[in-house]
């Protein structure tokens, strides 16, 4: 399948946020995958070495609490969700901060709910520490506040989280990195004839229609395709190019900056085009 070509007028960003999902960020076993945390934190700190403000957004607090519990299911009621987010936050930070504190990279936390992105205030606090910590040269670590949130206010998932936080810091790329490579016409595991959309300027209801909702790959996430590419649509409205790729590939993050990535990219259209 051929690789994406990204226009010129969409490269070389200043501001990203990357979004990691939890099937991307564990192993076979549902543990945190360290050898892959490692990998992307050298992507990551190799950009910021070239002045590319970076936002990361991870999933897998409760994959995390899990392992640390020795869990081998995930629970279905809210108060053990809760617990196992609570200590797996910690044990998710733990692993960021070891591998970014190896490449002197400091990293700051900042969890977020639904009320905090509806608020002015509380928006407008959000947004001065993302600008301090990135101006600081640190990586802010997005994540929802899941020991906290409850149902009226968790997102569920962090792809509508990451989208809204691309918006606050005025990102020009979002880049999804997830356990598939890109949206598909079809199911390619079930379908060998199943075409993956390259590039795409809009999201309409057809489109959403062949995105699969829940989990794309293991039980351990929580969000799926529909997600990302509703958060495409917020984000092409906003101007802000979005793409979804497959996480485990190569050096993906590279790929995506430079136009080689291969997988599924909305590209907001420009004015004359």
């Amino acid at each position: 399948m051929p690789e994406n070509t990204i226009p010129d007028t969409c490269r070389c960003p200043r501001t990203i946020v990357i979004k990691v999902g939890s099937n991307t960020l564990t192993d076979e076993r549902g543990a945190l995958n360290r050898r892959y945390i490692a990998s992307l934190a050298d992507q990551i700190s190799d950009l910021m070495s070239e002045g590319v403000r970076v936002v990361l957004v991870t999933s897998a607090a409760i994959a995390a609490g899990l392992e640390v519990l020795g869990w081998r299911e995930r629970p279905t009621d809210i108060d053990s969700l809760q617990a196992a987010a609570s200590i797996g936050q910690a044990a998710l930070l733990d692993v960021y901060a070891a591998e970014f504190g190896r490449r002197d990279i400091p990293v700051g936390q900042i969890l977020l709910t639904r009320y905090d992105l509806e608020h002015e205030k509380s928006y407008a606090n959000a947004r001065n520490a993302f600008e301090r910590l990135m101006a600081l040269g640190a990586l802010p670590l997005v994540n929802e506040n899941d020991a906290t949130a409850v149902d009226e206010i968790r997102y569920g998932d962090n792809d509508a989280l990451a989208a809204l936080v691309a918006k606050m810091v005025s990102a020009e790329r979002m880049i999804f990195l997830t356990d598939v490579d890109g949206l598909y016409d079809a199911n390619p595991a079930v379908c060998a004839e199943a075409h993956r959309f390259d590039r795409l300027d809009h999201v309409d209801a057809e489109l959403l229609e062949v995105a699969p909702e829940g989990s794309t790959g293991s039980a351990i996430g929580s969000g799926g395709m529909r997600t990302k590419v509703q958060a495409a649509a917020l984000l092409l409205d906003c101007g802000v190019e979005t793409v979804i790729c497959d996480g485990r590939r190569g050096n993906v993050v590279r790929d995506c900056l430079d136009g080689s990535v291969s997988g599924t990219v909305f590209c907001p259209v420009k004015e004359g085009e």
